[in-house]
């Protein structure tokens, strides 16, 4: 059996291009070792990226489950033109998009804080935040997913990937299985609307998510 590759920290050591070549074939030849290193190796960045998506941690197990499912099952069509992180952000994007289209409403409270900073290495915080600097960070979080909760899904991922996340239009089109051109003006409307509701020009309590069907783009 192949002994899955560690760092000296304990952690899983990362991915090189050959490696990612090598443990796919083993995966396509049903190997079971390579299974359990697939999932231990990707999990926690599968449920990173879901629970930053969402927002909060409803189902969040379920959802990486789904997304390892959905993986499993797509490796022998994964042609390599993307590292293999990115295509498993891909299919958390298709999978998020799935929950928020079909969840009937939020939940009252929204954890965003927990998972980033499990994340950071206290060694490397030279002043760690007051109580006060905390709250306040906590609360604009809430407002944002708040605001973000009011767009069609699809605006809200775009703006989402692009604002929070950092990236660029042709990254945000290959997540999306969408173009550019698309994407750009997805992140136009999305923005004007986004900024409406911050602004209060929306009403919070009454107001719902639009529909994907009245989304043009």
């Amino acid at each position: 059996m192949t002994r899955v590759k560690r760092s000296d920290s304990g952690s899983l050591a990362a991915l090189g291009p050959a490696d990612e070549v090598e443990l796919i074939a083993r995966c396509r030849a049903d190997e079971r070792s390579a299974h359990d290193e697939f999932y231990h190796r990707f999990r926690r960045q599968v449920a990173g990226n879901l629970y930053r998506v969402m927002g909060d941690r409803t189902d969040l197990d379920d959802l990486v489950q789904e997304v390892f499912v959905i993986a499993f099952r797509g490796l022998d069509k994964f042609r390599g033109d993307a590292r293999l992180s990115t295509w498993l952000y891909r299919i958390c994007v298709n999978v998020a998009l799935g929950r928020i289209r079909t969840r009937k409403r939020r939940p009252a409270a929204i954890g965003v804080l927990d998972l980033d900073a499990a994340a950071i290495d206290p060694s490397l915080v030279e002043r760690p935040e007051t109580p006060e600097k905390s709250l306040e960070r906590r609360q604009d979080q809430e407002r944002v997913y708040r605001a973000l909760e009011m767009l069609a899904p699809k605006k809200r991922m775009v703006l989402y990937l692009h604002e929070i996340e950092g990236l660029d239009l042709k990254e945000i089109a290959y997540l999306v299985d969408s173009n550019p051109v698309t994407v750009r003006t997805r992140l136009f409307y999305a923005r004007r609307e986004f900024y409406r509701v911050i602004a209060g020009d929306a009403a919070l309590d009454t107001a719902k998510p639009a529909d994907d069907s009245e989304d043009a783009t």
